[in-house]
C-alpha cells in the first residue's frame, strides 16, 4: 500500500476548507472544547469515540487547521472508487480479524504507514472503539492503536508521543442541522508504558487500553447501563434543566452536554435498587415524548412561550427584510430546502452511515447548484446580478437552517 496519508495534496489543500466550511454548517452548532490539551510540535493520536461513521472525522478536521490522517476498518475500502476517495480523504485501511486471518499480516505495512505519519509530524487519528456504536456508550476499546503506539514509540525514543482522548456528543446521528460537542481530554503519555511493554506487551497492551478507557469515558455521555440503556438515556434528558441550574451551567448544547454527562455519572456510582425507580421514571417520559411527537433532544432544552414568540419574531423579521429579494433568494440555493435524509433513509440500511451520505449528497449538490445558478444568471442578468446571487446562497447556507429549526422548536413547543 502507498503511503499518501502524510503527503502533501494540492486538490486535499484546496478542497478541505471547502469540507470543513461544509462541516460546520451541517449542524446547528458545533461546539468544542479542550483544543488546548493537543500537544505542540509533538507526535500524538487522537482517539475520539466512534457514534457516527464519517461524521466523526469530518469532525475531527475541524479541531485542527493542519492535515490529519486516519485509519478506518478495511471493509469499506472493498470498491476501488470508493478506495480512491477514502485515500485521497487522508483515510487508509486497517485489518480486523472479521475481514479473514489471511488479512491481519497486511496490518504490518499499515503500522509501518502509520509510524511514518506520526513521525512526519501528522497527527494520526484511530476510532478507538474499533466500530461505530449509535448509543451514547463507549464499547470496549481495540488494541490496534495501541500497537501502534508503542511501535511508534520505540522509533522516536526519548521524543513523546501522546494519546488524545477526544468525546463527541450528538443530539441526533441522522438528521441535519443539530447539535454536536466534541471535548477534548488530556493527553496519554505513551512513555511510561513502554518499560512493561518491552518485557510483556500484552500487559502493557492493556495498561494502556485501560488508561484511554478511563479518560475516554470521562470525555463524553457514557450512559452507564447496558440493559437499561434508553431508560437511562431519556432519564438524563427529563432531569437535564434540574441538572443545568445545580451545576449552574448555561443552558446550551455544551451545558446540556455536560448536564446529561453529570447525571450518567452520578447514576454509575448507584446500586441496582437506587437506579430501578430512575429508569422506570425514564421509560414513562420517553413514552410521553414519543405519544407527542416529540425528541428527546428537544425536551432537554426546556421551553416556554416566550422562546416561542420570539423565535417567530426572529423569523418573521427576517422574512420581511428579504422579502423585496425573495425570488433570488429562493433560486439563490434550493438545496438548503430538501429533506434529502429521507433519501438516505430509504436507502442504506446501515443507520450510521445516512449521516455521512446525507452530508455528502448535500455538500455536492449545495456547490454544484451554486455554479450552476451563477452561470444561469450571468447569462441572462449579467455579472453583478450573478454575483449577488452567489452571496445570497452563501448568506442563505446559514440563515436558512436556522430558520427552519426555529420554526421546527415553536412546532415541538406547541405538542
Amino acid at each position: 500500500m502507498k503511503n499518501t496519508l502524510a503527503d502533501f495534496n494540492f486538490f486535499y489543500a484546496i478542497l478541505r476548507p471547502l469540507v470543513d466550511y461544509g462541516t460546520w454548517n451541517h449542524y446547528r452548532r458545533v461546539t468544542v472544547r479542550g483544543r488546548e490539551n493537543l500537544p505542540e510540535n509533538e507526535a500524538y493520536i487522537i482517539a475520539p469515540c466512534h457514534q457516527n461513521a464519517l461524521m466523526d472525522a469530518l469532525l475531527i478536521l475541524l479541531v485542527k487547521p493542519r492535515p490529519i490522517a486516519f485509519l478506518a476498518r478495511a471493509d469499506i475500502f472493498q470498491k476501488k472508487a470508493q478506495a480512491k476517495a477514502l485515500n485521497f480523504l487522508r483515510i487508509g485501511p486497517v485489518y480486523r480479524i472479521r475481514d479473514g486471518r489471511d488479512q491481519l499480516s497486511r496490518n504490518a505495512e499499515v503500522f509501518k504507514n502509520s509510524r511514518e505519519v506520526l513521525e512526519k509530524g501528522v497527527p494520526l487519528c484511530l476510532m478507538a472503539e474499533g466500530t461505530h456504536n449509535d448509543k451514547h456508550q463507549m464499547l470496549p476499546l481495540v488494541k490496534g492503536m495501541f500497537r501502534i503506539a508503542c511501535g511508534t514509540q520505540k522509533e522516536l525514543g526519548d521524543k513523546p508521543l501522546f494519546i488524545v482522548p477526544v468525546g463527541i456528543d450528538y443530539d441526533d446521528y441522522e438528521d441535519v442541522y443539530h447539535n454536536v460537542c466534541l471535548n477534548i481530554g488530556k493527553p496519554i503519555d505513551v512513555r511510561p508504558f513502554m518499560a512493561e511493554y518491552d518485557t510483556n506487551e500484552p500487559v502493557a497492551l492493556n495498561q494502556m487500553r485501560e488508561a484511554l478507557a478511563e479518560a475516554l469515558g470521562s470525555q463524553m455521555h457514557n450512559v452507564s447501563s447496558r440493559d437499561h440503556y434508553e431508560d437511562e438515556y431519556a432519564y438524563c434528558h427529563l432531569k437535564t434543566q434540574e441538572t443545568l441550574k445545580a451545576l449552574r451551567l448555561k443552558n446550551d448544547p455544551w451545558g446540556r452536554f455536560m448536564a446529561r454527562k453529570h447525571i450518567s455519572e452520578q447514576i454509575a456510582q448507584m446500586t441496582e435498587e437506587e437506579r430501578a425507580p430512575l429508569y422506570a421514571e425514564g421509560a414513562a417520559f420517553a413514552a410521553d415524548l414519543k405519544r407527542r411527537g416529540v425528541p428527546l433532544w428537544f425536551a432537554s432544552k426546556g421551553w416556554n412561550w416566550g422562546k416561542g414568540l420570539l423565535s417567530l419574531l426572529t423569523v418573521a423579521l427576517t422574512v420581511w427584510a428579504i422579502v423585496p429579494i425573495w425570488n433570488y433568494w429562493l433560486l439563490s440555493n434550493l438545496i438548503v430546502y430538501l429533506p434529502t435524509h429521507l433519501i438516505t433513509k430509504s436507502k442504506i440500511k446501515d443507520p450510521q452511515f445516512r449521516s455521512s451520505v446525507n452530508f455528502g449528497i448535500r455538500l455536492f449538490a449545495t456547490f454544484l447548484y451554486m455554479i450552476v445558478a451563477f452561470v444561469v444568471f450571468l447569462c441572462t442578468k449579467g455579472l453583478w446580478v450573478a454575483l449577488g446571487v452567489l452571496a445570497l446562497g452563501i448568506a442563505s447556507i446559514h440563515v436558512t437552517p436556522r430558520l427552519l429549526m426555529l420554526l421546527r422548536d415553536v412546532w415541538y413547543g406547541m405538542k
